[in-house]
């Protein structure tokens, strides 16, 4: 919770509970944090709450409530007061936290919108609950719940993306609160400016016909600004791109009607207003000529996104190619010596966006404009005091080193410069000032000379550790401030954090302004890898050096390393066994995997070419190992490839070929060759990045051990689709580039190029059946395994050559595991592979779990099992569905619910008939999960009862949060128990992640805090 509180930008906890215990007493305060002695304490302060005069409570107030209600629940439920029940007295509690959060989120706003989006999310995840389980509301009060959720995506969507579906959800919340009592005049003007983030996302124009359904359907309401400024932007983006006919005069003049109705607003309205008047008036000028008319007025987040628009104005045609210059004039008329910080800051915004536009001519309206902005943060125009945010004074530094730079002027620079120190010095938890710092002295520029580091001393005499960061000025170096940054970064609540891909829980920071994207990369690791990835860079970059291929290829420069005992930390932030994070300087770029496609075949083969000699390269660098026995190889391709291998291969005992036979007669294609094996790079296509310069960059290069040669090279041609299967005429081609590549490093003769190709291809099968048994949802990436697996099937011969007896036999290994995983799709013999459209599978999987779980007319063995001819005809006047299908959808690799053997199906658990089935009795080593619905928690607690059976012979539990939670949700509103410590009590595992229990006792269970379940990271 403390870490939690961090996050949303809340004081120290120490502040908190010194103005916690101010306001209630602090004996008071202990009774409440001390409740695991006395649980009925907890139920006599939370009525103190509800009788006090003044209803506020703070975030931490309402979060310890609602985390001792769920800790001690059934101790707590025993002793609840007369007409108190423990489900409307948690849901109390619950609503108290949404208002809580929501109040602090509103009271963070705009000044820190990384921070106010986090806590506005917390909040929004509580609404959802109070509001699926309205009939615990009081009906009087409900629209403030409804209408609450339904802001909450509107509020968001004006800093960040919001989807479709949550967009959609907020309209019918809207909707919802009216009817439930709320004004028109408070939902109407939310729901509009939703219609306009729906139409941002889809360009979708019924958006817009909804909204001025809406505005007709509200006609008797009473209006203000807001509803008139909506309605003005509706109409004007109904205007933009249509026909120049009478519908078009319609839109404009709707427009011009409602924006002379909205005033004279204020705050973020006025520039809004301002904005709006400019845009209509563009459209009335605009030639008669044009067949229609262009406002670019699509994604206008207003106001915030002012600023970054001016760029799609500039782009979306005429009349809107005008109104960046236009909007700076009328903007710049109306609001330079505006006193207000908001009409400042978004002003500046817009004088700097232009200059970054280009459309000035010459150098000095640039640094006019750039003047302006500086003089607006400053608030000397206005004769008022600066803007004293952390975004505004950043910004501040930003521009006096722009104008330095632009007028090569040695004192901004050093305004500059000294701004950002006293920035870092003062808010220490800020990695943006030395992040910023850093990249100056990357850029260059001119250095400072004795004088310049004297005033700097003197100006920043009262800044802690100063001299030394103005040391680092001096000597120009960059890679100090990004060591001191990243220290700062991991902890810092104005940042959010981007997962780079991959496999390696590699991210990078961003901050709403963009002075650190792509900056710093962050790699969990512990030291053995740590230690082995740094050898292993140092070698690769000396070989490259000697190869003269450095403007081609680079590897990730490593700033410093952090240890994970110093940064608070949760288990999705960074996984369980992490000693250390390596930070490295971000290389600009994109992942390999997202340049290369099937669809683009020759562009792909060019990237995969320079990718396989930068893979030689890397082979080749590997001096420690050259000419010595390498042991263990068999052994550690044999782990991963018996993986695989279970998954397409029948898993009955008496089943032949079985795993270890198949993974012998191909590593025996493989030991044939006699190539010797090379160091493991672990070379898939998301470990690559390709700048914009086209350099390829090495992201990761702490694997170990060897594998053979080949086996990379199939990795990097196909764990993500790249090629067309039959394509292997280009496959050739980036093989024979690893060839020379490794040849040129070496300084030794190529390697023989057919044992390599048929390595490579015998590599591929392997890979292909890793596709098959993918879990990680990319699209492609099965159906790719399949048709490759189909494709190896026949032999390969170059034109010319006679294939050899070890492409028959690797032709007949394609051919059994192709026909193994036909059956267990439930395809079997020659018929084509197919895949079972999500929709169907999950109707089969119902009725196939009703059927074999409960249904009295059909007929199972003792211990459930039901042949698969005869569920198809029990099914059949439902759903039609043949046998295969059955075996599929049974047999798939994410369903632990059923059983295949032979001709038979089960279900492994959940039955209401009786079933005798033989599960292993042992202990999870994880906290388990049931969800189930709040009118339960009556029965569960109060009457002592917990977790029963009910019609099933077992209780289910489950160690996957978010699977309790699925399932829960889908029978109304709930609520997540948890059993932290199942010791005590005899459990059953019954598959994956599958628990059963005769009965759990109460005192067994904990209700999980809303919170506990809200990813600050995700």
């Amino acid at each position: 919770m403390v870490r939690l509180l961090g996050w949303i930008g809340c004081d120290s906890p120490a502040e908190l509970v010194t103005a916690w215990a101010h306001g209630r007493g602090a004996g008071w305060v202990w009774r409440v944090l001390d409740a695991e002695s006395e649980p009925g304490q907890v139920l006599a302060a939370w009525k103190d709450v509800l009788r006090s005069d003044d209803q506020a409570i703070s975030v931490l107030e309402s979060l310890v409530f609602e985390t001792n209600m769920g800790r001690f629940a059934a101790r707590a439920s025993t002793r609840m007061p007369g007409g108190m029940r423990y489900a409307k007295t948690l849901h109390v509690v619950r609503q108290r936290v949404a208002l809580s959060l929501w109040e602090h989120a509103l009271s963070v706003n705009w000044r820190r919108p990384v921070v106010f989006c986090r806590s506005l999310r917390l909040a929004r995840t509580y609404l959802t609950a109070v509001v699926a389980n309205h009939e615990l509301t009081d009906e009087k009060s409900r629209f403030q719940f409804s209408g609450r959720l339904g802001q909450a995506a509107v509020l968001l969507a004006r800093f960040e993306p919001v989807g479709t579906a949550d967009l959609e959800a907020s309209a019918e919340q809207f909707r919802m609160s009216v009817a439930e009592g709320n004004t028109a005049a408070d939902a109407v003007p939310y729901l509009l400016e939703c219609y306009l983030r729906l139409h941002d996302n889809s360009g979708d124009r019924e958006y817009l016909g909804r909204a001025a359904l809406t505005d007709r359907e509200f006609a008797d309401a009473s209006r203000g600004p807001t509803w008139h400024l909506m309605m003005a932007e509706v109409w004007l983006r109904l205007a933009d791109g249509s026909p120049r006919n009478s519908r078009f005069a319609f839109y404009l003049r709707n427009a011009e009607v409602s924006l002379v109705r909205a005033g004279e607003p204020g705050g973020g309205e006025a520039v809004q207003h301002a904005l709006l008047l400019s845009v209509a008036a563009a459209a009335r000028r605009a030639p008669a000529l044009l067949p229609s008319v262009r406002l670019g007025l699509r994604r206008l987040n207003n106001p915030f996104g002012l600023g970054d628009h001016l760029r799609r104005f500039a782009e979306a045609g005429h009349p809107a190619v005008e109104l960046p210059g236009v909007l700076v004039h009328d903007l710049r008329t109306r609001f330079l010596e505006s006193g207000e910080p908001l009409h400042r800051r978004l002003l500046a915004d817009c004088f700097r966006a232009y200059v970054q536009l280009g459309y000035l001519d010459g150098e000095l309206e640039n640094a006019r404009l750039l003047h302006d902005a500086l003089a607006l943060q400053e608030g000397t125009l206005a004769k008022t005091t600066a803007l004293t945010d952390e975004l505004s004074r950043m910004r501040h530094a930003d521009d006096l080193l722009a104008l330095a730079e632009l007028r090569d002027n040695a004192k901004r620079r050093l305004d500059g410069i000294a701004l950002l120190i006293r920035e870092a010095g003062t808010n220490t938890t800020s990695c943006v000032p030395l992040v910023r710092l850093g990249r100056t002295l990357e850029h260059g520029g001119r250095p400072l000379d004795e004088v310049a580091r004297g005033q700097l001393r003197v100006r920043l005499g009262d800044v802690p550790g100063a001299d030394r960061w103005i040391q680092a000025v001096v000597e120009g170096d960059p890679d100090f401030f990004y060591e001191q940054a990243a220290g700062r970064a991991l902890s810092s609540p104005d940042l959010m954090r981007r997962n780079l891909g991959g496999r390696s829980n590699v991210v990078t920071i961003d901050d709403y302004l963009g002075f650190t994207d792509s900056t710093l990369v962050f790699k969990p690791t512990t030291r053995l890898c740590f230690d082995r990835d740094a050898e292993r860079s140092a070698a690769v970059r000396e070989t490259v050096r000697r190869m003269g291929a450095e403007e081609q290829f680079g590897v990730i420069d490593l700033i410093t390393t952090i240890s994970a005992a110093d940064v608070a930390h949760s288990q999705e932030q960074f996984p369980s066994g992490t000693e250390l994070i390596s930070v490295r300087r971000f290389a600009g770029g994109t992942e390999l995997a997202k340049q290369v496609s099937p669809t683009l075949p020759e562009q792909s083969c060019a990237l995969l070419e320079r990718t396989a000699r930068f893979l030689a390269y890397m082979h080749g660098s590997d001096g420690a190992s050259a000419g010595k026995q390498v042991h263990g190889v068999r052994k550690n391709v044999r782990k991963e490839a018996r993986m695989w291998l279970r998954s397409v291969l029948p898993d009955e005992p008496t089943a032949a070929p079985g795993c270890d036979e198949v993974f012998d007669a191909w590593w025996a294609l493989l030991a044939g060759t006699g190539l010797p094996p090379q160091p493991r790079r672990d070379a898939h296509a998301f470990n690559w990045l390709v700048t914009d310069t086209g350099q390829i960059v090495a992201v990761d290069l702490e694997a170990s051990h060897h594998r053979p040669m080949g086996y990379e090279l199939a990795q990097l041609t196909d764990d993500v689709p790249a090629l067309p299967v039959d394509r292997w005429d280009l496959r050739r081609q980036v093989v024979t580039a690893y060839t020379e590549a490794l040849a040129h490093c070496q300084g030794a003769p190529p390697v023989d190029g057919d044992k390599l190709w048929l390595a490579y291809r015998a590599s591929l099968l392997i890979r292909a059946v890793r596709a098959l048994s993918d879990r990680t949802g990319e699209p492609g990436i099965r159906e790719h395994g399949e048709a490759l697996l189909d494709e190896l099937c026949s032999p390969h011969r170059d034109p010319g050559q006679p294939g050899g007896p070890e492409e028959e036999s690797l032709s007949g290994l394609a051919v059994l595991l192709r026909n193994a995983w036909a059956e267990r799709r439930g395809t079997p013999g020659g018929a084509p592979l197919r895949e079972l459209k999500d929709g169907r599978r999950r109707r089969i999987s119902k009725a196939l779990a009703y059927h074999l779980r409960h249904s009295p007319h059909i007929t199972r063995d003792a211990s459930g099992w039901v042949e698969v001819g005869t569920l198809a005809h029990v099914l059949s006047p439902g759903i039609k569905v043949t046998a295969e299908e059955i075996v599929s959808v049974a047999r798939a690799l994410t369903e632990t619910r059923f059983e295949v053997r032979g001709d038979c199906v089960r279900a492994r658990y959940g039955h209401s008939r009786p079933a005798i089935v033989e599960y292993q009795e042992r202990l999870p080593d994880s906290p388990l999960y049931h969800c189930t619905s709040s009118s339960a928690l009556r029965e569960i607690f109060e009457r002592g009862e917990g977790l029963r059976p009910m019609s099933r012979q077992w209780v289910h539990l489950t160690t996957d949060r978010a699977a309790a939670l699925a399932t829960g949700r889908r029978h109304g509103p709930s609520v997540l128990l948890r059993v932290t410590d199942p010791a005590g009590l005899a459990w059953r595992h019954a598959g994956g992640n599958t628990w059963l229990a005769g009965h759990v006792p109460p005192e067994a269970l904990s209700v999980v805090p809303l919170h506990q379940l809200f990813a600050t990271h995700g």
